[in-house]
């Protein structure tokens, strides 16, 4: 073999040479298979669905506040100490609610002015303010607490709020909803893109409801509305626990 035949036998060797160790993107070789497979993106479906309970409250809790005036900051501060005083034995024993049912959540005195053109900023007098919320279960009662809340010396209502002690419980239930119908929901468009349905790749739950409120403005008002004859009549109906999920699955 002549001079050039040797140069063409070494490049038909180092051709093999190359397809069989290849090399792996750092500069160093690496042996490779006659079949190479390529990573095929796996076809998922993603969406979104909710689910919701309907459930009888079993708790309410009442906002309310004792408002009481004075000449003076002691004179407010000691009125509204009797008053809140008689609105304690309403709680403890009229309705026989523990300490733990009963918070308070703010107290403050702060001085009240009159403005006039002639003299501007005159003080007034003080007002103090002892507001307080509690947890009552005896929802069928929950007018006649406010009757006797009222008579008893607290003069404002800042709102009444339906609940359930039961929520982890309801939010439970509204989760397995909430699932069948993204199951629903993804085998249909599977289906309709000709796809089977195949695992869950991935799950978010979303936020739960808030619970509704029922406002009043004033126990006064509450009062106002009912006859004289009749107690304050406030009405819990239904509560609704919704929660959504969004489900990611695959599809085959």
């Amino acid at each position: 073999m002549g001079k050039k035949g040797l140069q063409t036998a070494a490049i038909a060797l180092a051709v093999l040479l190359v397809g069989w160790i290849g090399f792996d993107g750092r500069g160093e070789v690496k042996p490779v298979s006659a079949e190479t497979t390529n990573a095929t993106a796996v076809n998922t479906i993603t969406v979104g669905a909710e689910g919701s309970i309907k459930a009888e409250p079993d708790i309410a809790y009442v906002n309310f506040s004792v408002e009481t005036r004075g000449a003076d900051a002691k004179t407010a501060q000691q009125a509204n100490a009797d008053k809140f005083a008689a609105v304690e034995k309403v709680l403890y024993s009229t309705y026989g609610l523990s300490k733990q049912d009963v918070q308070t959540v703010g107290f403050n005195v702060q001085p009240e002015y009159n403005y006039t053109e002639k003299e501007g900023q005159v003080l007034k007098g003080y007002v103090a303010t002892h507001s307080v919320k509690v947890s009552f279960r005896k929802l069928a009662e929950i007018g006649k607490l406010l009757d006797d809340l009222s008579a008893a010396g607290a003069n404002r209502m800042n709102g009444v709020q339906f609940s359930t002690e039961k929520q982890e419980q309801y939010e439970l239930e509204a989760l397995k909803k909430a699932m069948a119908n993204a199951d629903a929901k993804a085998a249909v468009l599977a289906t309709s893109a000709k796809k089977q349905l195949g695992e869950v790749l991935n799950i978010v739950q979303g936020e739960v409801s808030p619970i509704p409120v029922v406002q009043a403005e004033s126990l006064q008002m509450a009062k106002a509305m009912a006859s004289d004859a009749a107690s304050t009549s406030i009405q819990g109906g239904q509560i609704e626990i919704t929660t959504n999920v969004t489900v990611q699955y695959a599809m085959k």
